[in-house]
C-alpha cells in the first residue's frame, strides 16, 4: 500500500468520524426535544407490547399515580386500572388493535388508593404487517370529571326546583318534541317522565279537533314578536280525560340568538272554570232573583200605600171633623190610627228605596238647602212626630257654612232617624245633642245620646238591612232595622259615610257626613 492509498484511507475515516459527531449530535438534539416537548409533558406518552406491559411510560405518569416512570416500567397495565372499568378497556382495546379507533374513558388506581379519572387515545404498534403492540397518550380529566359533577349536581337541583315548582313545566324543541318535563307535568298528564321524553306534544297531549288553531297560537306565543302573553288550552291525559290548562310559552335562545324551542308553564283551571260559571249562573240567578224581588216589592207597596193613604186620609178627616164631631174617645183613636197609619207607610217606603238602591234605580235631587231652614225642618218633625220628647234635643251650629246642595229629603229623613233612635234608646231625663261641624268641604250632623250604647262587637250588625240587635219576640225596642242601612246608603251615594262610637251604657254618637256639594260641581270648580 503505497502513501496514496494510506492518505486516501484517513481521509475517508476523517469523513466517517464527522458523519458520526453529526449523527450523535442529532440524537443528542432528538433526546433533548424528547425531553423538553415529550417527557416534560403534563399528560402521559405510553407503550404497551404485546403482552401488556409497559415499555415506554412518560414521567408525568408520577403526578397522575404516585409511581415513577422506573416503578411502572415492564408492569402490566391491568394492575392500575379500576376494577369495574376493566372489562370495558380490553373490549375498546380489541378495537384498537382490529384497526378503529377507539378513545376511552377510565380510572387509574393511584400508588396511595386515591382514584383518577383520565381519557386515553392510542393506536397499534404495526411491525411487518404484524401488531406488536400500542402507543398511546393518557390525559388527566379529573377537573373535567369535577365541573362534570358540580353540572350535575346544578342539573338535580333545577331539577328539584322544577320539580317542587306549583305549575307543570315542559320544554320543547323546535320539532315539537318533549325535552325535559316537571313532576307535575307528569302528575297532569299521567305519564312518566320516560314517556314524554321525546314525545311530539302536540300529536299525543292536544286533542285533534282544536290541534291545528292551538299550533297556531303556540307558534305565535313562542316564535312571534310580540311579547308572549297567557293562552288557555284544553290537553288530553293518558287516561283520555280532558283538563282545561293555562298556559305560558317562553322563548329558548342559544349564544347566537337562535330560537332552540321554548318551555311551557302550564296551570290545570278545570276546577277553577268550573267554579267561576258556576259562581256566573249563580250570579245571573241571583240578579234575576233581585230583579223579580224589586218587581215585587215595587208592586206591593203601589198596592199598599194606595188603600194606605185612604186611611190615613179618612182618619184625618175624622179628625178635623169635617163630617160631624167625635167623643174623646174617638178622636184618641183616630190620631192613633193615622199615626200607625203614617209609620206603616214609612216602612214602605224605606222598603222600597232600599229596592231601588240595590238595583240602582234611586236617583238623587240635588237642591241648595239653608242650614238654618234645614233644622228648623228637623225641629218640626220633632215636634209633630215626637211632641212628647221635644224637650231632649238641642242643636248647636259649630260651622260659617250656611248653605249645602243635596237632597233635602235624604238629609232631612237621616238626621231625622237618628234623633229618633238616640231618644228611643235614652231615657227622658237624659239629653240628645245635634251639632253640625264642618271639615275642609265635608259637613257633619253628630248626633250624640246618654242611652243605653252599643257593645264594640255589634256596632258593623247596625247597618245590615232587616236585623236588629235583639232579635228575640220579647224585645224591648220597636223597629224593622232598616233605617240605620238606609241613613248609611243615603250618606254613600251623597259620597259621605255614616260613622258611630259607642259604649254600652255611655252613649253613642252617630255622625251622617257629606260633602257640601257633589262631586261632580267639586270637580268642575277645580
Amino acid at each position: 500500500m503505497d502513501i496514496s492509498e494510506i492518505t486516501e484511507l484517513e481521509n475517508e475515516g476523517e469523513e466517517l468520524r464527522t458523519k458520526l459527531k453529526l449523527a450523535n449530535e442529532k440524537i443528542e438534539e432528538i433526546e433533548e426535544f424528547c425531553k423538553l416537548h415529550i417527557e416534560n409533558l403534563n399528560d402521559v406518552i405510553f407503550s404497551i407490547n404485546e403482552q401488556g406491559n409497559f415499555t415506554y411510560i412518560s414521567p408525568a405518569i408520577e403526578n397522575f399515580t404516585g409511581y415513577s416512570p422506573e416503578e411502572v416500567m415492564g408492569t402490566s397495565f391491568m394492575q392500575y386500572i379500576h376494577p369495574e372499568d376493566l372489562p370495558g378497556l380490553l373490549q375498546d382495546i380489541d378495537l384498537t388493535l382490529e384497526g378503529e379507533h377507539k378513545p376511552y374513558m377510565l380510572r387509574i388506581v393511584s400508588k396511595t388508593g386515591s382514584i383518577t379519572y383520565v381519557h386515553t387515545s392510542s393506536k397499534g404498534i404495526v411491525k411487518d404487517g404484524k401488531v406488536v403492540g400500542i402507543n398511546g397518550i393518557m390525559v388527566n380529566i379529573a377537573q373535567l370529571k369535577r365541573i362534570e359533577f358540580e353540572l350535575m349536581k346544578e342539573k338535580e337541583k333545577a331539577q328539584h326546583y322544577l320539580d317542587v315548582a306549583g305549575v307543570a313545566i315542559i320544554v320543547i324543541n323546535n320539532d315539537f318534541r318533549v325535552s325535559l318535563v316537571n313532576k307535575k307535568a307528569c302528575e297532569l298528564l299521567g305519564y312518566k317522565e320516560h314517556e314524554l321524553f321525546n314525545m311530539n306534544w302536540f300529536e299525543m297531549i292536544i286533542p285533534e279537533m282544536i290541534r291545528e288553531s292551538v299550533t297556531q297560537s303556540f307558534m305565535l306565543s313562542c316564535y312571534g314578536d310580540i311579547a308572549s302573553t297567557p293562552f288557555e288550552c284544553p290537553i288530553t291525559t293518558k287516561e283520555d280525560q280532558i283538563r282545561l290548562c293555562s298556559w305560558k310559552c317562553t322563548q329558548l335562545k342559544d349564544e347566537n340568538g337562535h330560537n332552540t324551542g321554548c318551555i311551557l308553564a302550564g296551570e290545570d283551571i278545570t276546577e277553577r272554570k268550573e267554579a267561576e260559571e258556576a259562581l256566573l249562573k249563580a250570579k245571573y240567578m241571583a240578579e234575576d232573583a233581585s230583579r223579580t224581588k224589586s218587581e215585587f216589592i215595587a208592586n206591593m207597596s203601589h198596592e199598599l200605600r194606595t188603600p194606605l193613604n185612604a186611611v190615613i186620609g179618612f182618619s184625618e178627616v175624622l179628625i178635623e171633623r169635617k163630617f160631624g164631631d167625635v167623643n174623646e174617645k174617638q178622636d184618641k183613636y183616630l190620631r192613633n190610627i193615622s199615626t200607625s197609619g203614617k209609620k206603616l207607610l214609612e216602612i214602605i217606603n224605606s222598603i222600597l228605596e232600599i229596592s231601588k238602591i240595590e238595583s240602582g234605580s234611586l236617583d238623587m235631587d240635588y237642591k241648595t238647602i239653608n242650614i238654618e231652614d234645614l233644622i228648623e225642618e228637623i225641629k218640626e218633625d220633632i215636634e209633630e212626630y215626637l211632641t212628647d220628647q221635644a224637650e231632649m234635643v238641642s242643636f248647636e251650629v259649630l260651622t260659617d257654612v250656611s248653605h249645602i246642595i243635596a237632597d233635602t229629603r235624604k238629609v232631612e229623613k237621616s238626621v231625622f232617624h237618628l234623633i229618633e233612635n238616640a231618644i228611643k234608646f235614652s231615657d227622658k231625663t237624659n239629653p240628645v245633642k245635634v251639632r253640625i261641624e264642618s271639615v275642609d268641604e265635608m259637613i257633619a250632623f253628630k248626633i250624640t245620646d246618654r242611652g243605653i250604647g252599643i257593645s264594640e262587637e255589634d256596632i258593623d250588625k247596625l247597618f245590615e238591612p232587616f236585623s236588629q240587635l235583639d232579635p228575640s219576640s220579647t224585645r224591648v225596642y220597636s223597629g224593622v232595622g232598616v233605617g240605620l242601612y238606609l241613613i248609611k246608603k243615603f250618606a254613600e251615594l251623597h259620597g259621605g259615610c255614616l260613622g258611630v262610637k259607642s259604649k254600652l251604657e255611655k252613649g253613642s254618637t252617630f255622625t251622617f257626613a257629606i260633602p257640601t256639594k257633589p262631586a261632580k260641581m267639586r270637580n268642575e270648580q277645580s
